[in-house]
């Protein structure tokens, strides 16, 4: 007998919770912070109470139980741990938190009858609301590691659409593919100082304020200038400009290559596809670490790099047809 779609969404929360048992169980034996460590295995055993509630429950349904944790959700995100770090992985856990006690209650506003059941359920979401919590602390604790992510994956970004679309103008008018991939050279080179030095005067504004902050702080405290935060403050302009530019250059390589080695339209398609993809991947990164929506956030961005590389090369075949300019 088929199963109702209330028994079928219970089923989804068992695995669930199995899932992210074991994945804040695998996880606390990477992580070296011993409070985030000690926390994740409290919420692994906490996870493993809720998993019994929805199989208690299920089995009074006569629904089978057998299934257990989604080990490929698991391994994908100690993949993320180990590529991103502590601190975008934590806030990905938060948006599923978010998330759970969204679904949680919504499920509860459909639930008549069985109190038991109900305050059961509460109790679920009483748990997976101090959960953020703890997420949203250990945040705060790899604020500087997050940023850095940041800087990383805005300057890949640019990269991607700025060469692509400069790329996509230049096969208009340029036959030789070669010429192309040296024009995307010189665009990737002057993109990466002008962003480099964009990112070094807003962080260094950022840094100067904080710095008179504290200066004046300190004054009316009548003790001296922390010199060593100071410092700190400083040396994150340079360090966000070093991220920013390195990283720019190195999100432009992935649409000049192809054009290195094989003819500018088969090139213009490999490169478009190399950075629709990437490019859905570094600002699925973006909106894990801001709490937007992963998958419209991935498409959109993927769009608009493509709709950039289109309007380049409409632009650059306007030139081609109407004032007939053209290099071989």
């Amino acid at each position: 007998m088929p199963l109702s779609d209330r028994l079928k969404e219970m089923r989804d929360f068992y695995r669930d919770e199995l899932t992210d048992r074991e994945f804040y169980k695998r996880l606390s034996k990477k992580i070296k912070e011993e409070w985030l460590k000690t926390n994740l295995i409290r919420l692994s055993g906490i996870e493993n109470e809720h998993s019994e509630f929805w199989k208690k429950y299920l089995e009074k349904e006569n629904v089978k139980t057998k299934a257990g944790p989604r080990m490929v959700k698991v391994r994908f995100l100690l993949f993320v741990h180990t590529i991103l770090g502590t601190g975008l992985t934590v806030k990905l856990l938060e948006y599923g938190e978010v998330d759970s006690v969204e679904r949680y209650r919504k499920h509860a506003s459909r639930t008549e009858g069985d109190q038991e059941f109900k305050a059961g359920l509460e109790k679920i979401i009483a748990d997976e609301v101090l959960h953020e919590e703890v997420f949203s602390y250990t945040l705060e604790e790899n604020r500087k590691q997050i940023e850095r992510n940041r800087d990383i994956i805005y300057g890949i970004s640019d990269g991607l659409v700025e060469v692509l679309a400069a790329m996509a103008g230049l096969v208009a008018i340029i036959s030789n593919h070669f010429d192309v991939a040296l024009g995307g050279i010189v665009v990737g080179v002057s993109g990466a100082m002008s962003m480099s030095v964009g990112a070094y005067l807003a962080r260094n504004s950022e840094a100067q304020f904080k710095i008179s902050s504290l200066k004046r702080k300190a004054i009316l405290e009548n003790r001296d200038h922390d010199h060593e935060t100071i410092g700190k403050y400083k040396g994150e302009s340079v360090k966000s400009a070093f991220n920013t530019g390195m990283f720019y250059i190195l999100g432009a390589l992935i649409p000049i290559l192809p054009f290195i080695f094989i003819e500018e339209y088969l090139a213009l398609i490999i490169s478009v596809a190399l950075v629709a993809i990437t490019q859905a991947i570094s600002n699925s990164i973006i909106a894990i670490s801001m709490n937007m929506k992963i998958a419209r956030e991935a498409v959109k961005s993927a769009a608009l790099a493509l709709l950039a590389a289109f309007a380049s090369y409409l632009v650059g075949q306007v030139f081609h047809i109407i004032f007939h300019i053209s290099l071989i």
